[in-house]
C-alpha cells in the first residue's frame, strides 16, 4: 500500500500513464510490439532482427508543467564487470563527433571497449542525426544495458496556460534511434567476442 501512495504522490497531475507509450506505437507503426510488461513500458522487436528492445516512460515533475519522456533500453549478454559509460555529442555550436567519457569502471579494462566505441564509423553515423538527452552504456552483472533517451518521444504538459504537446520520433529521428542501438549492439557484441 505505502508504495503506491508514495508513487501516487510523485506522479504530477494531468499523467496519464501509458499515453506516450501509445503516441511512439502510432510513429513506428513498422515495428512488432511485445506484450506490454506495465502500462509504462512496452517492448518492441527490432525490424528485420531477432532482438528486442524496451521503452519506458520516465516523468519530469515541475511546476504547473510535467515532461514524460520515453527512454529505450536495450540488454545486450556479457560480463563487463560495473562500467558506466556516456555517448554525447561533441563540439558546442556545431556537431563533431561523438564523445566518450568513461563515469565508472576499471579504465584499464574497458580501454579496448572506449577506443572501438570512440573508432566505429557506423555508430558515429547513427548517433550523429540524433537529438538525445543522455545515452549510457551501463555494465553490471546481468551484462550490458544501453539506455538511450531521446528529444523526440516525449510529452510536454502545462497547467497554466493548459496545453499537452507530443514530440514525436518520426523519420530520420526515429532511423537514426534504432540504428544507433543496432550499432551500439553490434560494438558491445564484437567487443565481447574480442575479450573470450
Amino acid at each position: 500500500m505505502w508504495p503506491r501512495l508514495v508513487e501516487a504522490w510523485r506522479r504530477p497531475d494531468g499523467y496519464r500513464p501509458g499515453a506516450t507509450l501509445a503516441r511512439l506505437s502510432l510513429d513506428w507503426p513498422e515495428l512488432d510490439g511485445l506484450a506490454a510488461e506495465a502500462e509504462e513500458e512496452r517492448r518492441f522487436r527490432f525490424p528485420h532482427g531477432d532482438w528486442s528492445f524496451s521503452a519506458r516512460e520516465r516523468v519530469e515533475a515541475g511546476w504547473l508543467a510535467h515532461l514524460v519522456a520515453c527512454e529505450f533500453r536495450l540488454t545486450v549478454p556479457g560480463e563487463p564487470g560495473r562500467a558506466r559509460i556516456r555517448l554525447r555529442h561533441g563540439g558546442f555550436w556545431r556537431r563533431s563527433g561523438i564523445v566518450v567519457d568513461l563515469l565508472d569502471g576499471d579504465a584499464a579494462a574497458l580501454a579496448p571497449l572506449l577506443e572501438r566505441l570512440r573508432s566505429d564509423a557506423d555508430l558515429r553515423t547513427a548517433l550523429s542525426p540524433l537529438d538525445f538527452k543522455r545515452c549510457e552504456l551501463l555494465g553490471g552483472r546481468d551484462g550490458w544495458q544501453v539506455c538511450l533517451e531521446p528529444y523526440g518521444a516525449s510529452e510536454v504538459a502545462c497547467r497554466l496556460p493548459p496545453l499537452r504537446r507530443y514530440i514525436g520520433l518520426r523519420g530520420v529521428q526515429g532511423l537514426a534511434l534504432l540504428a544507433s542501438l543496432a550499432a551500439c549492439r553490434r560494438v558491445l557484441l564484437a567487443a565481447e567476442a574480442g575479450r573470450a
